[in-house]
């Protein structure tokens, strides 16, 4: 069974640098896709929550008399 495929290896191809192209962006897209299901870390956050509002610093923004 090792020989049938071991021919099958052995033959020449001819592929079009299109088609080589979408190959090479198939496996990469896949490998990203992969890596993110796979990964380990699961919980990344990107940023510290800091926002931009200012409400919670004890200042309303109202004038007190």
């Amino acid at each position: 069974m090792l020989m049938k495929y071991k021919g099958f290896l052995d033959e020449d191809v001819c592929i079009k640098k299109r088609e080589l192209l979408l190959l090479l962006s198939v496996c990469t897209l896949i490998g990203m896709v992969m890596g993110f299901v796979f990964s380990p870390r699961k919980n990344v956050v990107i940023g510290s929550y800091n926002s931009a509002d200012h409400y919670n610093d004890g200042y309303c923004g109202c004038d007190e008399e």
